[in-house]
């Protein structure tokens, strides 16, 4: 099926009101087939996610109001160590979903800007399958290095902003690892602060959107806290946690698109691409109508 709308171009130089309008007018756009994309590949990882993140906050809180009946030092070992199991495991799960959202959203990307066809999951499938097993292990140690790196004088918060556009270089410019992180450097080179505000603006939209999901698992922890009736149930606190999880990983998707217009930006700013396709375009049509012209 053929796009009916115009398509927005992505090589494009935009400044930073441009660039936000362009995010939400993506999104609005595309919003059916985007998230039926993110609703096959996404969920299933999000959805473990925030199974384990319920289960976490639960033995939580079984250890501060006291409620574990531990008879012996080593129910109560094993107890903590099922509680730092369920933590390590819902952090994975954690990261993986926010990875798993960020190759289909640039996937996603790839193939609109690619196709004139309107996107459909299996052709995003093709870009996350190829990225995939390289992604997660890319991206697992990029966040161990920045969180780590935080603590030497902001150095991963610097790395973080500078490998923000690193997995839309990945899936876009097909590159391996070591010359994606290169290819951020080079992108992001006197661009960090107008990178670093652009997230921060787009991270505060996020977190106001996000909030809303986010509101009942909240409520219900507070009313455990305070022992309400009705909402000392695991199940309930289960239930919220993964529906504020599921819908913190989906609400991420605009900060991911927001990258993806960021790094079509600085590609633009600093190479130009979409510019020499659009006189390279300008030559074949004026090439083209010399040629039809015939004889006078």
């Amino acid at each position: 099926m053929h796009q009916t709308s115009q398509k927005i171009n992505l090589r494009q130089e935009r400044d930073f009101g441009e660039k936000l309008n362009a995010t939400f007018h993506f999104i609005k756009a595309n919003f059916k087939p985007l998230f039926r994309a993110i609703l096959l590949y996404v969920t299933p990882v999000a959805l473990l996610a925030g199974i384990f993140s319920g289960l976490y906050q639960a033995r939580l809180f079984q250890s501060i109001t006291g409620n574990g009946d531990y008879k012996t030092y080593g129910e109560f070992s094993f107890f903590q160590q099922i509680t730092s199991l369920n933590y390590i495991v819902m952090l994975f799960f954690s990261m993986l979903g926010y990875i798993m959202v960020s190759l289909v959203v640039y996937s996603f990307m790839v193939v609109y800007m690619d196709s004139e066809e309107e996107v459909s999951p299996a052709a995003v499938w093709e870009h996350v399958k190829a990225n995939m097993v390289q992604a997660i292990y890319a991206g697992i140690g990029l966040g161990i290095v920045c969180f780590f790196g935080f603590f030497l004088l902001g150095f991963g918060l610097y790395l973080g902003v500078v490998c923000s556009v690193f997995f839309m270089v990945m899936i876009r410019e097909e590159t391996g690892v070591v010359e994606s992180i290169e290819r951020c450097f080079y992108l992001v080179k006197h661009n960090w602060w107008a990178t670093f505000g652009f997230l921060i603006v787009v991270g505060i939209i996020q977190g106001m959107i996000g909030w809303l999901g986010a509101l009942p698992a909240g409520l219900v922890s507070i009313l455990r806290m305070f022992e309400i009736p009705g909402t000392d149930s695991d199940v309930l606190l289960v239930v919220t946690n993964t529906i504020a999880s599921i819908f913190a990983i989906f609400v991420s998707t605009i900060s991911m698109v927001a990258v993806g217009f960021q790094y079509f930006h600085l590609v633009e700013q600093k190479d130009g691409i979409g510019w020499m396709e659009q006189v390279n375009l300008i030559g074949k049509r004026d090439s083209n109508t010399f040629n039809n012209e015939g004889d006078f």
